[in-house]
């Protein structure tokens, strides 16, 4: 993670029995630039009452494959996700470009809550589908039957058809022929007005033309997830374009965490891999929840 710095707030010592560990014994991994930023995010965490944490998957909990089936959330890190989720006022999210059941397959957790097709699809206390885009199910498979005929000649090219929304995958295409991939589908899409094309890490997504996006999953999820009258601290982390719109809407209230170095970010933090978020998630299960509303006074002096 990036920006901040630590300082000495001239709190008293803590009582050792009673204040939250700022920081793991030796042997605990935690990223540099977690501990680099320590000062900021305990601040945010005695700020607030509990925990929404909102993850990406592809990229994020698991590294991108050449392949969109093969992959797979390490063991670790699904431990992780579960040991945070397990926390009380604590809810966890995986938000996915993926086909909600697709992606909540992968994951295989039960006590998460689920944000499928960029958050066309919210699984949280019970599973829903936005209207506008139930209605664009046949359209999108139409137009996957049109792409499939079309991009034949093109080896490498995968069009997956994702219920509410399809992407086309051009990771596997000769550089030479990705203008022709996405020459065909931007030329569909124009002449479709209840579709509209957005783009992502080698990939080409055909979603209903409705204004919804990631952020609005986060927002639906907060509303739904978190107690009224609670102030909980929305963290979202994610690697991708698509990830932006999360990262917008939180702004000061929350903490977005962008994978990887892509340029161009909202992100006020960065980490480098899906090592470094599994990492940064056992620190928040371990050490980070115990800073939730905590007593000031109890706070480690430098870290809030």
């Amino acid at each position: 993670m990036s920006n901040a710095t630590d300082s000495d707030d001239g709190t008293d010592e803590p009582d050792a029995e009673t204040a939250p560990e700022a920081a793991p014994d030796a042997d605990h991994e935690i990223p540099v630039p977690l501990r680099d930023n320590l000062h900021a995010i305990v601040e945010e965490l005695v700020n607030h009452e509990g925990l929404l944490v909102a993850l990406d998957f592809d990229g994020t909990l698991a590294t991108i494959e050449r392949r969109p089936d093969e992959a797979a959330i390490p063991d670790r890190t699904r431990e992780a996700v579960a040991a945070l989720a397990d926390h009380p006022n604590v809810a966890v999210a995986v938000v996915s470009g993926r086909e909600l059941a697709d992606v909540r397959e992968r994951v295989g957790l039960p006590d998460v809550s689920y944000a499928g097709n960029h958050g066309l699809e919210i699984q949280a206390d019970e599973y829903e589908v936005h209207p506008t885009a139930r209605d664009a199910e046949e359209d999108i498979a139409r137009l996957c039957d049109l792409l499939r005929d079309e991009l034949a000649d093109v080896d490498g090219v995968i069009v997956e058809n994702k219920g509410v929304t399809a992407t086309v995958h051009h990771r596997l295409v000769d550089d030479e022929s990705v203008p022709v991939v996405e020459n065909a589908v931007e030329a569909l899409v124009a002449t479709r007005d209840d579709v509209r094309l957005t783009t992502g890490k080698d990939v080409l997504e055909l979603r209903p033309a409705v204004e919804w996006d990631k952020g609005e999953a986060v927002r639906e999820l907060y509303d739904e997830l978190v107690p009224d009258g609670e102030r909980w601290l929305p963290v979202y982390v994610g690697d991708d374009t698509t990830d932006e719109a999360a990262f917008s809407l939180l702004g000061e209230p929350g903490l977005g965490v962008k994978v990887g170095d892509d340029p161009g970010t909202e992100a006020p933090y960065r980490v480098a891999d899906p090592e470094s978020v599994r990492a940064v998630l056992t620190w928040l299960s371990d050490y980070g929840v115990g800073f939730l509303d905590a007593d000031r006074r109890n706070v480690p002096v430098g870290t809030a």
